[in-house]
C-alpha cells in the first residue's frame, strides 16, 4: 500500500541517502578471536582484507556475500555503514583575510550572542587538542595558520575503502560548475561575479567596513539579505566542510590545536569503520575533545564502540543533531555519552532545519555562520557548525578543568524554551553561553532546570541473566554507584543513571547480559487545529468509517490502557479508570494533550457532548509514559508496560488492549528488554496496538516498537475526498494512503509489517502550489472541547477501539484477533489507494481498512 517518500530539505546541511548495488561485493566489519588469522578468514570467505583497527582485533573486509554461518575465529560480522557528509548551502564572501591568532570573523553577531570575546579573556583553549573528523582541510588557509596540529588522512588518494553508498545527487546542483569555472578564480580574487550578485547590497552597507572596524552596520543592512544574496548549493558535500568547521574552532578557541582527521573524501563519502578508526586514533594521540559534524540514522556499532572508548578515556565527544527538522534521533548525537547540538538563530529561535528531541543536549547558533572556506570565506547554516561551536566551548572549559564538563555545558546554557513554545523541553538544556561556561568552570555547578526526558545523560537499561532477583539487581547498581530509576518485574532488567566511567563495574558483573543507552521515545505527533466547544456530540469521520458503536458492540467490559502523555482526568466525555500510573511520579493527568486526543477516539462516551469513540463503553486506563513535550524513554515505556503486566487482571474490567501512539527509530534487536516486555503482554493475550509513525521515507523495520511481531502496526489513510487548487493534480480520493504515513508490507511468517490501515485524517487538500496539507479529524481536546488532528496517532486508537469490540464479542488470542481484523477489513485488495504525492511507491499490499464488528 503506501509509501517511501524522500524529503529534500533545502538551504541546510543534510544527510544524503544511500543505495547499495546488489551485484557488488559487500564490506563488513569482522571482529576476530585472539590469535585468529584474518588473512585465512578472508580467504575462506573469498574476500580480501581492506583495513584494520589497531589493537582492537577488528578488520574491514570485502566479501562476495554475507555467510550463513561465521567462520572459525570470527566473533562477529556486521555490514559496514556507508556515510556521507552533510550537503550544505552557503553564501560566498569576497573578503580578504590575513593570518594571525584570531580570524577577522571572530566578532560576528552569532559569536557575540554567546559572549565569545569576553570568554576569550578567561580561556582561549590553551593546552587542548580538538580532533575534527571530517573532509580534507585547507591547511594553507590564512585563518587556520598556527591553529593546526598533526592530523591524519584515513582516505588518501584512493577514496573510501568502500563505495557501497552513493555520494550525493550531482545532477541536482553543483556548488560551482567545475567544468566552466574554478571554485575561486585566483586571478580576479572574486568568488562571485559582483556585477550580477553581491553578498550584501554594497550601495547601502559594506559587509566588513575595515576602515571603521564595524563588523556589520545593523542599521543599514540585515545580516543576510536573502533578496540580494543568493545561496549556493553544494553538490560536493565534502569539499569545504572540514575547512568551514576548522575555521569556527580557530575563531572561538584560538589557542587550542585542531587535529584534522580526514575520514571523508571530497564527494563526502566515507564509512563507519573509518570514522571509528579516526575516533580511536584521536584518543590515542592526545585529543581531549572530538567533534563529529556528521550523522546517520542508525546507531552504527563500530562508531558507538569507538565513542565508548573515547569517553572511557575522559575524551568529550560532540556531534551535530541533524538538519531534518525532526525529532527522529540522529547518531552519534543521540548517544547518551555524546553532547548533541541543535541549531538556533540570533533570536534564540530553533533554526527551521534543526532536529530536536533526543539528539539535542544543547543548542548553539547555526544560521548564517561566517567561517573559512578553501581559497576564501563563506557563510553557512547547519548543525554541523553548531556542533563546532559547542566543541570550541568544551575546549575552553577543558583548558580550565578536567572534570564536570558535561554539567558545566548544561548548567550554563541559556533557557530558550520561552522563544520556542512548540519545542519546549526538546532543545536540550538551552543555547550555550561561552562566558558563563568559562566563568563557572572549576566551580561546583549544578543543573537548575530539570533535564528534558529526551536527554537524560548517563541513563542506561541493564539486562541481567534470567532469574536475577530485584534485590540482587539493586545491590549491583549500588556497588557501581548508580541510581536506580526502575527495577522491573516484567523483565530481568533495571533502568539506571550512572557516570560513563562507572559502567565498567556493571560490565564486570557476571550476571549482567547487556547495558544499553536509554533511548528517547516520542509521541507520533500530529498536526492540531484550533479547539472548539460544540453544543452537540460529534461523531469523528474515522469512527463512522470503521463503524459507529451499537448496542452489543461498544467495547463494554474491556479495559484499554492508553500509554501516552496521560489523559485529562476531569474531562466529562471520558470515564477514566481510577487506577492510573505515571512513570514520572505524581498525577497521570495529561499536560500535553496528545493522550487525551488518543483516548477520546477509543473511549469517548456516547452522550451529548464532545465526540463519541469507537468503543465508548470500554474503560480507559491512564498510563503516563511521555512528558509534557510528548517525550519519554525506553525505560519509561517499559515502566508503563510493567504496570500493566502487574495490574492487568487486578483491575475491573481487565486490561485487554494497549494503545501506543508513540515510537522511535530503531531495529527489532536494539533493546531486548523493551521487546521482552512487549512479548510478556503478548503471552497474556493482551493486544498491543501501535501507531507506525509519520515518516514516509522509512519502513516498519526502522520503527520501534512497530517492528516487533507482537504488536499491531497501524498505518494511516484518508476518510473523505479532498479538494484541489492545483491545475496539475486532481483531488485526493477517499481511502487513499496518507501522504505522511510510514508503511511496509505485512509478512505472514515474521508478522512484521502493517497489520491494518485506519483513518488518520479527514482528507487531504492539494494547494495552489501543488503541495499537500492534511485536514485533521475531530477528537477531544485537553481542558474540554474538541480539536482536529491527523497522523498515525489518530489511526491507532481507532483500531484499538475495534479490537476492544472484537474482544467484547468473545474473540481471544492475539493472532486470532489479528487474523479476524485483516480478514474482515473493508476494501481488502483494493485500499488503501495510491497517493498522488510525489515519490509515492506501492509497498506491495492493499491490506484494507479496519472494520468494527
Amino acid at each position: 500500500m503506501s509509501a517511501k517518500r524522500l524529503f529534500l530539505i533545502l538551504l541546510v546541511l543534510m544527510l544524503a541517502a544511500f543505495s547499495m548495488d546488489a551485484s557488488a561485493a559487500i564490506t563488513v566489519i569482522v571482529e576476530t578471536s585472539k590469535n585468529a588469522d584474518i588473512n585465512s578468514i578472508a580467504a575462506s570467505l573469498g574476500g580480501t582484507v581492506l583495513d584494520s583497527m589497531p589493537d582492537d582485533s577488528k578488520y574491514l573486509l570485502s566479501i562476495p556475500s554475507m555467510p550463513s554461518t561465521l567462520p572459525s575465529g570470527v566473533k562477529s560480522m556486521t555490514l559496514d555503514t556507508p556515510l556521507v557528509l552533510p550537503r550544505f548551502r552557503g553564501s560566498a564572501l569576497s573578503a580578504t583575510g590575513s593570518g594571525g591568532a584570531l580570524p577577522w570573523y571572530a566578532d560576528q553577531p552569532a559569536f557575540n550572542l554567546m559572549n565569545a570575546a569576553s570568554a576569550r579573556a578567561k580561556s582561549t583553549g590553551r593546552g587542548v587538542i580538538i580532533a575534527d573528523i571530517n573532509s580534507q582541510v585547507d591547511v594553507s588557509h590564512p585563518a587556520l595558520q598556527g591553529h593546526l596540529t598533526t592530523g591524519r588522512d584515513f582516505i588518501g588518494n584512493s577514496g573510501p575503502k568502500t563505495r557501497t553508498g552513493a555520494t550525493l545527487e550531482q545532477s541536482t546542483a553543483s556548488f560551482l560548475d567545475q567544468s566552466t569555472a574554478s571554485f575561486l578564480d585566483q586571478s580576479t580574487a572574486s568568488f562571485l561575479d559582483q556585477s550580477t550578485a553581491s553578498f550584501l547590497d554594497q550601495s547601502t552597507a559594506s559587509f566588513l567596513d575595515q576602515s571603521t572596524a564595524s563588523f556589520l552596520d545593523q542599521s543599514t543592512a540585515s545580516f543576510l539579505d536573502q533578496s540580494t544574496a543568493s545561496f549556493l548549493e553544494s553538490g560536493s558535500a565534502g569539499h569545504g566542510h572540514g575547512t568551514m568547521v576548522a575555521g569556527i574552532l580557530a575563531a572561538l578557541a584560538p589557542d587550542a590545536l585542531i587535529m584534522p582527521l580526514r575520514a571523508f573524501d571530497d564527494s563526502g563519502a566515507g564509512d563507519a569503520f573509518q570514522v571509528g578508526k579516526a575516533i580511536r586514533y584521536a584518543v590515542r594521540n592526545g585529543a581531549q575533545v572530538i567533534n563529529l559534524s556528521l550523522g546517520f540514522t542508525s546507531d552504527a556499532a563500530e562508531v558507538s564502540a569507538a565513542i565508548d572508548f573515547a569517553v572511557a578515556h575522559n575524551v568529550v565527544v560532540i556531534a551535530a543533531a541533524g538538519n531534518s527538522n525532526s525529532s527522529e534521533p540522529q547518531y552519534p548525537a543521540a548517544f547518551p555519552s555524546v553532547i548533541g547540538v541543535g541549531s538556533t538563530d540570533l533570536e534564540d529561535v530553533k533554526a527551521s532545519f534543526s532536529n530536536y528531541g533526543q539528539s539535542v543536549f544543547v543548542a548553539a547558533p547555526g544560521v548564517n555562520i561566517i567561517t573559512a572556506y578553501p581559497g576564501g570565506y563563506a557563510v553557512g547554516s547547519g548543525t554541523s557548525f553548531s556542533s563546532a561551536i559547542a566543541a570550541a566551548e568544551v575546549a575552553l572549559i577543558r583548558s580550565l578543568a578536567t572534570t564536570g564538563i558535561y554539567n558545566t555545558v548544561a548548567a550554563t546554557a541559556v533557557n530558550v524554551d520561552p522563544f520556542n513554545s512548540a519545542y519546549a523541553g526538546q532543545l536540550g538544556y538551552g543555547r550555550i553561553d561561552l562566558l558563563a561556561a568559562v566563568s563557572a568552570s572549576g566551580q561546583t555547578t549544578s543543573v537548575t532546570r530539570q533535564p528534558p526526558a529526551s536527554r537524560n545523560f548517563g541513563r542506561h537499561i541493564v539486562r541481567f541473566k534470567a532469574g536475577t532477583g530485584k534485590p540482587d539487581r539493586a545491590a549491583a547498581a549500588a556497588r557501581a554507584g548508580a541510581s536506580v530509576h526502575f527495577n522491573y518485574d516484567i523483565v530481568d532488567s533495571m533502568a539506571i543513571e550512572v557516570p560513563p566511567s562507572a559502567l565498567q563495574g556493571l560490565l564486570n558483573n557476571p550476571n549482567v547480559m547487556e547495558i544499553l543507552p536509554d533511548r528517547g521515545v516520542f509521541s507520533t505527533g500530529f498536526a492540531a487545529g484550533g479547539g472548539s466547544q460544540s453544543s452537540t456530540q460529534v461523531t469523528p469521520s474515522g469512527v463512522t468509517a470503521v463503524g459507529a458503536p451499537v448496542t452489543g458492540s461498544d467495547g463494554s467490559g474491556v479495559g484499554v490502557a492508553i500509554l501516552d502523555t496521560g489523559i485529562d482526568l476531569v474531562n466529562s466525555d471520558l470515564a477514566v479508570a481510577s487506577q492510573t500510573y505515571s512513570a514520572f511520579g505524581g498525577s497521570c493527568n495529561d499536560d500535553n494533550g496528545h493522550g487525551t486526543a488518543v483516548a477520546g477516539l477509543v473511549s469517548a462516551l456516547n452522550n451529548t457532548i464532545g465526540i463519541v469513540g469507537v468503543a465508548p463503553n470500554s474503560k480507559p486506563y491512564c498510563v503516563k509514559v511521555l512528558d509534557s513535550t510528548g517525550t519519554g524513554t525506553d525505560s519509561t515505556i517499559i515502566a508503563g508496560l510493567n504496570w500493566i503486566y502487574t495490574n492487568w487482571n487486578l483491575v475491573t474490567p481487565n486490561i485487554k488492549v494497549v494503545n501506543m501512539s508513540l515510537g522511535r527509530a530503531g531495529t527489532i534487536n536494539d533493546n531486548s528488554s523493551y521487546r521482552t516486555a512487549v512479548q510478556q503482554l503478548y503471552n497474556l493475550g493482551i493486544v498491543v496496538v501501535n501507531a507506525v509513525g509519520n515518516d514516509a521515507s522509512v519502513g516498519v523495520p526502522s520503527r520501534v516498537p512497530a517492528t516487533y511481531p507482537e504488536v499491531f502496526a497501524i498505518a494511516s489513510t484518508t476518510v473523505l475526498k479532498g479538494t484541489t487548487s492545483c491545475k496539475l493534480k486532481p483531488a485526493i480520493i477517499a481511502n487513499a494512503a496518507s501522504w505522511y504515513t510510514t508503511d511496509g508490507k505485512f509478512d505472514p511468517t515474521t508478522k512484521i509489517g502493517i497489520t491494518i490501515s485506519a483513518p488518520g485524517e479527514d482528507s487531504e487538500t492539494v494547494t495552489s502550489t501543488c503541495g499537500i496539507s492534511s485536514v485533521g479529524m475531530v477528537t477531544l481536546q485537553k481542558g474540554g472541547g474538541t480539536m482536529r488532528a491527523s497522523g498515525t496517532s489518530i489511526s491507532a486508537p481507532l483500531v484499538a477501539g475495534v479490537v476492544a469490540r472484537l474482544i467484547q464479542k468473545g474473540n481471544t488470542g492475539v493472532e486470532n484477533i489479528r487474523s479476524i481484523l485483516r480478514s474482515t477489513a473493508q476494501l481488502v485488495g483494493t485500499a488503501p489507494y495510491n497517493s498522488p504525492y510525489v515519490g509515492y511507491t506501492f509497498d506491495g499490499e492493499r491490506e484494507g481498512i479496519a472494520k468494527a464488528p
